[in-house]
């Protein structure tokens, strides 16, 4: 990596994060495997955080019009090390579809489109995604530049459609004629020119109105450049056709990314296209993190989290600008920069924001600067300054939920490990203290050793039948919380709320249908609480009965790990405010035909409602099976402990056995346990000492 590029301290932040945190889940994972504590549950648990792990990155978003120099802000930003192009630029080259850049090294280096018919599918945009199938893959040589641009020439692909295929795959909106965003310019800025992406053409006056439309509906260019090997992931979306072609992605990846930028032409108008993206999808005046705003609603972060995220303008082509070079040039100079200064102010008076989050620059003049090495350029180029903002406010806490969650999984498993090894350690010295006692004690004295063994191993049996009489009460809320969990109950509510709302005619039809479906799912979550309390509180009393029946005071008492599920009434709760925020809309409620709001209605909250479902039936299945092993596992190797005892003072009674042997292999297996103790607790206190720099560090 570059060590001079703004986001390198980021990157290097992340890179540092991935390496400390997979040498914790490596280091848990080996020492659990060395003392034979390993589970098959954690074993796939610490897989699972790997993969999750290695996914995380730092996302920019590049959004812009045609012919506002998006791509060539990218070249110049990121890619300018390589001596050339990476992205097509120019009026003609430019990606028509959202473009994805990151680099996977177990992926070839390649450009994969979903091509734009998948939008007949029904399936969902990120279950495509999963699909290698569906994509078109175009491999490249990065070593090779003519290579590298043939397959970048695809990303400019477009074909004609007709308005049916246009109207079936949910673009016949995006073309001039039709698009309920105007390009007709708005605010103080003047009039804008049309900057539509689809476009009708009648090919004579005998064909029907065809409409063009990009080949593509997303791209992912997987590209060996060390900003994105070390985590950087670009998306270059081409301005509103992006985001009302692509919902789903507007929706659920835009607010994940780190910043996004919105690029506009100095010298040209702002139009309606731009104000939408502005206000409806990047944010508007909505709350930056940090620095970005001031005043009142710097205070509103708190009660918004998940949009903490850089948003800024960027206003390009200031090289462009029309200044009299007649003058002197300081005179020129000062004029430019007071030109540059008046049309900062006047698009962030426009977009009500501070005029600190508006950036000229001059792309095409940074990157040929860049090229060539010229600081004069560079520096006139205002690159460094946008760079630097950016970085400079990159987010730094979007790893804490995964950071909690590791964290958590690792305390768990060496918390599980501790208590089987208390137990076993409890009955070494049991049984290391009654055979000592054996060898200085007559028969009668043996008698009652072997009673009071044999008494001991009643009870556990005793216990164990209690437990699997549990174990039917078990498996009946077991199967209740399945019931309440159903993915497949909770897909058919989600299908009769669509249907309810296809078949809506009213607005007012429309609203209590959905209010009427929250409610409902709100109940099963309820529900969900009322039956996870009732399994704890169950499993609790065993817990407490376990440590009365056999002594074990000095045993770390056994904890029900808590299974968290307000975490699905806030997602449910954010689906509702989405839905409110899109359904209260009556104007959209009134233009809208039913099947088109029962698409809406599956994007914004049948897939949120149902990704909850599938995983509490996933993790609540998971927690169930762990506590009732949990319990069970640590009785069935103390039964097996009990029948070893009372086999071995068999033996010494009836063959008058020198005990010493049994003695010293006794003393190995607490030499053993002290190890394994020993062990435990220096993977527990590194650990806490990792948990503590995590939260200093904020990550």
């Amino acid at each position: 990596m570059n060590s001079k590029h703004a986001f390198s301290e980021r990157l290097n932040q992340l890179q540092s994060w991935r390496k400390a945190i997979t040498a914790e889940i490596q280091y848990v994972s080996e020492t659990l495997q060395e003392n034979k504590f390993i589970r098959a549950d954690d074993v796939r648990r610490f897989a699972n955080l790997r993969q999750a792990i290695a996914a995380e990155c730092v996302t920019l978003v590049f959004v812009a019009e045609i012919a506002r120099g998006k791509s060539e802000l990218i070249n110049a930003m990121i890619f300018s090390d390589l001596g050339r192009r990476l992205l097509p630029s120019g009026l003609g080259r430019t990606s028509r579809c959202v473009t994805e850049l990151r680099f996977d090294r177990d992926i070839e280096t390649s450009v994969r489109c979903l091509p734009i018919e998948t939008r007949e599918s029904s399936l969902t945009f990120s279950e495509l995604s999963a699909d290698p199938s569906a994509w078109h893959l175009i491999p490249f040589d990065a070593d090779k530049p003519k290579s590298v641009a043939a397959a970048m020439t695809k990303l400019s692909e477009t074909r004609l459609v007709s308005m049916a295929d246009a109207v079936a795959w949910g673009l016949h909106g995006l073309h001039g004629t039709h698009s309920t965003h105007s390009t007709h310019s708005t605010g103080s800025l003047g009039s804008g020119a049309d900057t539509s992406i689809n476009k009708p053409v009648q090919n004579n006056p005998g064909d029907a109105t065809l409409v063009e439309v990009s080949r593509w509906r997303h791209a992912v260019v997987n590209f060996p450049h060390p900003l994105l090997d070390s985590g950087l992931v670009i998306f270059d979306a081409p301005g509103l056709v992006a985001f009302l072609a692509e919902p789903e992605w507007a929706r659920h990846r835009l607010p994940k990314a780190d910043a996004t930028l919105l690029v506009l032409d100095v010298g040209e108008s702002m139009t309606k296209r731009d104000l939408a993206v502005w206000r409806d999808y990047m944010g508007g005046g909505r709350i930056l993190r940090g620095s970005l705003f001031s005043g009142d609603e710097k205070t509103a972060t708190e009660s918004a989290p998940e949009l903490k995220q850089v948003r800024m303008v960027v206003l390009n082509k200031i090289d462009d600008l029309d200044i009299d070079t007649a003058r002197p040039q300081a005179t020129a100079n000062r004029e430019m920069l007071l030109e540059i200064d008046r049309r900062v102010s006047e698009t962030a008076d426009l977009l009500r924001m501070d005029p600190i989050n508006v950036v000229p620059v001059s792309a095409k003049l940074g990157l040929v600067g860049k090229l060539a090495n010229d600081q004069d350029k560079t520096l006139k180029s205002r690159i460094y300054q946008l760079e630097r903002g950016i970085a400079a406010n990159l987010p730094r806490d979007r790893q804490q939920p995964l950071t909690h969650d590791a964290i958590n999984a690792l305390s768990g498993a060496l918390q599980a490990a501790q208590t089987t090894l208390d137990l076993a350690r409890f009955e070494t010295l049991e049984s290391l203290s009654a055979l000592s006692n054996m060898r200085a004690k007559n028969d009668k004295v043996m008698a009652t050793i072997i009673a009071k063994t044999k008494n001991k191993q009643a009870r556990v049996i005793e216990t164990l039948k209690e437990l699997k009489s549990i174990k039917a009460v078990q498996t009946r809320l077991s199967e209740d919380l399945a019931e309440v969990a159903n993915v497949a109950a909770a897909k058919r509510d989600i299908e009769r709320a669509k249907k309810s709302i296809g078949a809506s005619i009213v607005p007012a039809t429309t609203t209590e249908a959905l209010a009427q479906y929250f409610v409902a799912t709100q109940a099963k979550l309820d529900s969900l609480d009322e039956k996870v309390d009732e399994i704890r509180s169950l499993f609790a009393h065993v817990g407490k009965k376990l440590r009365s029946d056999f002594g074990l005071s000095n045993v770390r008492a056994f904890d029900v790990h808590l299974f968290p599920t307000q975490r699905f009434h806030t997602e449910l709760a954010k689906a509702r405010e989405s839905a409110d925020a899109e359904f209260s809309k009556t104007s959209s409620l009134l233009l809208k035909r039913g099947s088109v709001l029962a698409k809406q209605f599956d994007e914004l909250v049948g897939t949120r409602v149902q990704h909850i479902f599938e995983i509490a039936q996933r993790e609540t299945a998971t927690w169930v099976r762990g506590l009732y092993k949990a319990i069970e596992r640590p009785l069935e190797e103390a039964r097996g402990r009990l029948e070893h005892t009372e086999e071995s003072i068999g033996k010494v009674k009836s063959a008058e056995l020198d005990l010493a042997e049994r003695i010293s292999e006794l003393q190995a297996a607490l030499d053993a346990s002290k190890q394994k103790h020993s062990a435990l607790a220096i993977a527990r206190e590194r650990l806490e000492k990792f948990a503590d720099e995590m939260q200093s560090s904020g990550s």
